[in-house]
């Protein structure tokens, strides 16, 4: 998830240039004006059924993994409407196309499900969510 989201520039053909993606995710005021837009991916809840796959295969479970992006812009003007626009599309073009996560053989599927954003509620930052879903499949023997 990592590298797909470091990915996000306008040379790749996005409408965003990311300046910070990590996993350690910061308060919004701990970050210098430079490191913005800031992505933060984090594996939320992880759910697990019994599954059988193609039959006799040895990938006999299914686990959905939700991901949380937070996603932080800055704008010395306030206004964030348009960049927060681009930056939501741009980040599910990211995890939908995540090229590291979908050749996996045992992903199944990675799904967009909620966006969550704070309305322009605080001044000259936009701070807001996007969480997905992943569907892979393991083998119970080996933990997941």
């Amino acid at each position: 998830m990592v590298s797909s989201l470091t990915n996000v520039t306008t040379d790749n053909g996005y409408q965003t240039d990311v300046e910070f993606v990590s996993e350690n995710i910061k308060h919004f005021a701990e970050l210098d004006n430079d490191k913005f837009p800031a992505l933060f991916p984090i594996d939320t809840d992880e759910t697990k059924e019994a599954f059988t796959y193609r039959g006799t295969s040895a990938q006999d479970m299914k686990s959905t993994l939700t991901v949380l992006v937070t996603s932080y812009l800055y704008s010395r003007t306030g206004v964030t409407v348009q960049a927060r626009s681009d930056l939501l599309r741009d980040v599910e073009k990211a995890m939908m196309n995540a090229t590291a996560m979908t050749t996996i053989s045992n992903i199944v599927d990675i799904r967009p499900m909620k966006v969550t954003t704070d309305q322009g509620t605080i001044d000259n930052y936009s701070i807001h969510d996007q969480e997905f879903q992943i569907d892979y499949t393991y083998n119970h023997a080996d933990g997941g």
